[in-house]
């Protein structure tokens, strides 16, 4: 029986802000063999011919409609048939943007967008400008609803056990949509925990872990800081901590950070600070979050020294008492001798 593979292959999102167009490698690359995989993109477009935007973003009051026009280019020589179909974004484990696979059900951005046609014939070294039309629910919630268009050529291959596969390569614009309303940029942080890690000498290292959720309506980045601090105020912060990537309104990110060269104190604070980053325009500023948890550290040398020095205190307490509650023997007197005259 034929098995359908299927993978959301979509960095030539990012090559969008370049020149649009991008080839992918197929999705099951490790387990079947094809043909080179084909050339082609998609990308922002007038209805005459492609233009400079680097994605669609729009700016719209629910129930409005926004027409607008994609381009799907063919760089290969051969002629291509291409689905093109929109779906909705997520981010990924890693902090990337991705889309829905073509088989998911959008219930956002995507479901929302009608592309005139779902397959394009495109011959090689040809752009073709497909009309879509994007419909605004009259409930549609105030602030940001991103999705995409994707393109997808669909082959055959056969994988390393001899099977007949289906390999989706895939390409996509991104969509941007801000529905107009109360805008609550906002991001909380989630699963803050901190262990202590350490041999029986010196300092060790602070293994710091969290995640941040965009709990807000407004696509949120963020320069994040972690410090930990011991009881009488020294603190040591997080070395090379990257900025947290953009968040999708109800998107997470798992955060695992280490703090080395930290003094076990008895107990420390690990204090997690993030000043939240809004994409370009006219909205509120989103406030700071705090967030800390204390973790054990057990200064197991001195502990052990401390210890050593009370059982040597008691021992010494303990030999003097015994001398002291030893009874004195008086020397038993010499017996009298009679002498004789």
């Amino acid at each position: 029986m034929k098995r359908i593979w299927r993978r959301a292959v979509l960095s030539g999102l990012l090559a969008l802000l370049g020149t649009g167009l991008t080839g992918l490698v197929p999705a099951h690359a490790t387990t079947a063999a094809a043909a080179a995989p084909a050339t082609f993109g998609v990308r922002p477009a007038t209805a005459q011919a492609p233009d400079n935007r680097p994605n669609f973003s729009y700016s719209a009051t629910p129930g409005a409609v926004v027409v607008d026009h994609v381009a799907v280019s063919n760089v290969s020589n051969d002629p291509l048939s291409l689905k093109l179909y929109p779906n909705d974004a997520f981010n990924t484990p890693d902090g990337g943007f991705d889309l829905l696979a073509s088989n998911a059900k959008s219930v956002d951005v995507g479901a929302w967008v009608t592309v005139d046609s779902g397959q394009v014939e495109v011959p090689g070294r040809t752009t073709k400008i497909v009309p879509f039309r994007l419909s605004i629910p009259q409930n549609a919630t105030p602030g940001d609803h991103v999705g995409g268009i994707v393109a997808a050529l669909v082959t055959e291959a056969t994988n390393a056990e001899g099977q007949r596969v289906a390999v989706e390569q895939r390409v996509g614009a991104r969509v941007y949509l801000r529905v107009s309303g109360d805008l609550m940029p906002k991001l909380s942080i989630e699963d803050l925990s901190a262990d202590y890690e350490h041999s029986l000498f010196g300092r060790g290292d602070t293994v710091v872990e969290y995640t941040v959720r965009n709990s807000g309506n407004v696509r949120l980045g963020g320069k994040q800081t972690v410090t930990v601090e011991t009881p009488w105020g020294s603190g040591t912060a997080a070395q090379n901590l990257a900025d947290l990537p953009e968040l999708l309104p109800g998107n997470t990110f798992r955060v695992r950070t280490v703090v080395s060269g930290v003094l076990p104190a008895g107990w420390l604070d690990a204090l997690v600070h993030i000043d939240p980053v809004a994409p370009p325009g006219p909205q509120p500023q989103a406030q700071a979050v705090d967030a800390s948890v204390t973790a054990v550290a057990v200064p197991w040398l001195l502990l052990i020294l401390v210890l050593l020095v009370v059982a040597l205190v008691l021992f010494l307490l303990w030999r003097r008492r015994q001398r002291r509650a030893r009874p004195v023997v008086e020397p038993e007197p010499l017996p009298e001798v009679e002498h004789a005259v």
